[in-house]
């Protein structure tokens, strides 16, 4: 289409846009891409979350599970060992339970589990740990 605007000819061009469908589909993959970025961010908060709590509770954990075997070696089914109770770390209260029982008649042998709780996010977590004692007559 040539349009006459005093001595110079010129052509008219179309209008350059975006269709609404374009803008339509361009929003919903820039929807979805915010969408899997916020997910991916926070499950990585929720594992580095849940793995500096396993940090700080491993090595309490592992002096609990050497108290209690210690404490079986020498007295036995007569030990004196907490069954329970709750802990601060990082800010977080952490039930825990302590349990033993003999595996063999003599009770020479007993099995001991730590057991640890606490909320994580919209989950509970749970750790436990086994190990085992022998008591030696005295």
């Amino acid at each position: 289409m040539m349009l006459q605007t005093g001595n110079k000819a010129s052509i008219k061009s179309p209008v350059r846009g975006f269709s609404l469908l374009e803008v339509m589909i361009a929003a919903a993959v820039l929807a979805l891409g915010a969408t899997l970025i916020y997910q991916s961010f926070f499950t990585a908060v929720d594992s580095f979350n849940y793995y500096s709590a396993l940090l700080k509770i491993t090595p309490w954990m592992d002096e609990q599970i050497w108290q209690a075997q210690n404490e079986l070696s020498r007295p036995g089914s007569g030990a004196n060992l907490p069954s329970g109770g709750r802990l601060e770390i990082n800010n977080k209260v952490v039930d825990w339970s302590l349990t033993y029982h003999a595996l063999d008649q003599s009770m020479n042998l007993y099995q001991i589990d730590l057991a640890l709780f606490w909320p994580q996010g919209a989950r509970q977590v749970k750790l436990s740990r086994s190990a085992y004692a022998i008591h030696t007559q005295e």
